[in-house]
């Protein structure tokens, strides 16, 4: 299925963009470019994943060179992402995770709503 993101701030990421083992994902160092982020994990035809688009969209466009955000089509089996929720543990979409500058990835515990996630990414700026 096709990715629903179209703003080039908003990084769509690929299995391959990771370093994968058994019960973990890493993302590669050479995709954060030492910058802290957040990973949107989506399907296609989720509702909550269409309805929130446009503030991703204008999160990464607000907080360019400063915060990445990423997104990763779960149902892009051509590039088999789908291999991607087990190891990031993805049970419900959306999903979000925190990602680290140096790749490692953790859960995003912040409310799920517009304000909470700009003063998450103020206060995880590096």
């Amino acid at each position: 299925m096709d990715n629903i993101y179209s703003n080039e701030d908003v990084k769509e990421l690929i299995k391959n963009d990771f370093d994968i083992t058994k019960n973990n994902a890493k993302l590669q160092k050479k995709i954060t470019q030492g910058l802290n982020g957040i990973l949107v994990i989506y399907a296609p035809w989720c509702e909550t994943c269409l309805m929130t688009k446009q503030m991703w969209e204008n999160l990464a466009s607000l907080f360019k060179y400063k915060f990445n955000i990423y997104a990763l089509n779960a149902y892009n089996f051509d590039d088999n992402n789908q291999d991607l929720t087990l190891p990031l543990d993805i049970r419900t979409y959306p999903s979000y995770k925190f990602v680290k500058s140096n790749g490692e990835i953790g859960n995003y515990t912040g409310k799920m709503i517009e304000s909470d996630i700009v003063k998450f990414i103020i206060k995880n700026i590096d």
